[in-house]
């Protein structure tokens, strides 16, 4: 139980209250509940109607004993023989009263005697049926030979009061148990709840690029668990579909690469001896042919750095040494476009890595800073020392990536800036995250307010 209420602790309740299986046991206890309700008022009546036939055969034996009596009896030798019945066998529901010829009363309770005296219209015959707030009386009234008058009758208020305990009890004790079933539905609710929970975080994390996420499957084979692993199977099949398109590209882009440069080499062999427009159409094949053979090795690039085939050596280094040769292979771009390049590095901050992987993720993404960034503008490269992790990353004053497609950015060949003007091809945030988690880290894009900033977690410990 205490389980249970620490699993509560984690779900709003409407979520709960909202499950299938919860939602079941609530209509069942309530079916049951109404059934049981419905079953105290039935068996209520039942032991009611039981309880007056009860009465009315002891009525009728004591009226022919009384008729057996009085044949060889008078009316005063039949009230000493009552009088000895109750000093003997006294019973508070049983009323009697014996009246002589002249309407005295002999012995019994007098109380009786308006109820012997009713009215022909509401009593039609001998049985008298007298139901008020204090009592419910049932009798009969008989001729003695003489001419006196016998009135034999019980109180069924008492009876039923005892007798009303036993719906009641089996009313309270079906609540019991259905509140007890409530209970462990509930319990019951929260672990299918935090199973789905689980389910859901794990296709969540796959959508978001986890690929390693799968979702958990306890062989338990009830239905969650056969929804597990189906989905479980479905995820691999992605993967390896995926894995599968990558490889074919790879494999595309190595088989061409060849033929591409053969084609080059002729290209620039024939601009060379060419004149006039034929020449200078002839260069702009072969830049077009260069144009599509980068395409292809930063296509093979990010294929090796995902599979993690490529060639690295991990090392730690000084942060700052990486920072100061980037910023000096980019410095003359940077002065071209009078962009001043920055570096913020927190004082002793060392990197694990390889540190050829590291310098080309940082040189793509200040390449795009340059690209995008207006002219005029500083961009700063910086690194950060944490705890658990050290953070590569370059911040610049562009317009930045709008929220909802900083996933889209790093897929293959996914530009937001589909004009000629700036030249890529849609590979240089692909590879970037690639080198980020060969590295055992990930790539976060955020909004530099303006601009864009770009971070490389990377794991401090050996990948």
């Amino acid at each position: 139980m205490q389980s249970a209420m620490n699993s509560a602790s984690r779900f709003e309740l409407r979520h709960i209250l909202e499950t299938s299986n919860f939602q079941q046991a609530a209509t069942m206890a309530f079916a049951c509940l109404l059934v049981a309700l419905l079953s105290v008022i039935g068996s209520g009546c039942v032991l009611e109607s039981v309880m007056r036939s009860h009465v009315r055969e002891m009525i009728l034996a004591d009226v022919r004993t009384m008729h057996e009596l009085t044949q060889s009896r008078s009316s005063h030798q039949v009230a000493e023989l009552l009088r000895q019945r109750d000093l003997y066998d006294r019973r508070s529901e049983r009323h009697s009263l014996l009246l002589d010829p002249q309407g005295k009363v002999l012995t019994g309770d007098a109380t009786m005697h308006e109820v012997m005296d009713c009215i022909a219209s509401r009593c039609p015959d001998n049985w008298r049926n007298i139901r008020n707030k204090e009592r419910q009386i049932m009798g009969l009234v008989i001729e003695l030979r003489d001419g006196g008058r016998y009135f034999s009758a019980y109180d069924l208020q008492p009876m039923l009061e005892r007798t009303q305990i036993i719906p009641l009890m089996a009313g309270a004790g079906l609540f019991l148990v259905l509140l007890g079933s409530l209970i462990f539905s509930l319990r019951y609710s929260l672990r299918k709840l935090y199973r789905i929970e689980r389910i859901h975080d794990a296709l969540k994390r796959f959508a978001s690029g986890d690929h390693q996420a799968f979702p958990p499957h306890d062989r338990s084979g009830d239905e969650l668990d056969r929804l597990a692993t189906e989905i479980y199977r479905n995820l691999e099949r992605i993967n390896k579909l995926m894995a599968e398109v990558k490889g074919v590209t790879s494999h595309i882009a190595h088989e061409l690469r060849t033929p591409l440069t053969r084609l080059q080499n002729r290209l620039v062999s024939a601009a060379e001896i060419a004149t006039g427009d034929v020449r200078e159409a002839l260069w702009m094949a072969a830049d077009e042919s260069e144009r599509i053979q980068s395409l292809f090795r930063a296509v093979m690039r990010v294929g090796e750095v995902e599979t993690g085939r490529c060639a690295h050596l991990f090392e730690e280094f000084p942060a700052q040494d990486l920072l100061n040769d980037l910023r000096e292979y980019y410095l003359p771009l940077a002065d071209e476009r009078n962009s001043p390049l920055v570096l913020s590095i927190d004082p002793g901050c060392k990197i694990w890595g390889d540190r050829a992987l590291l310098f080309q993720a940082m040189a793509n993404l200040v390449d795009n800073a340059l690209k995008y960034a207006p002219r005029n503008s500083t961009i700063t490269l910086f690194a950060r020392h944490r705890p658990l992790f050290a953070t590569l990353g370059v911040a610049d004053h562009g317009e930045g990536i709008p929220a909802s497609a900083t996933e889209q950015v790093v897929e293959r060949f996914h530009r937001l800036h589909t004009s000629g003007d700036i030249p890529g091809n849609g590979l240089g945030l692909t590879l970037v995250k690639a080198i980020s988690e060969l590295h055992g880290g990930s790539l976060r894009l955020s909004d530099n307010q303006p601009g864009l900033r770009v971070e490389l977690q990377l794991s401090r410990a050996i990948p």
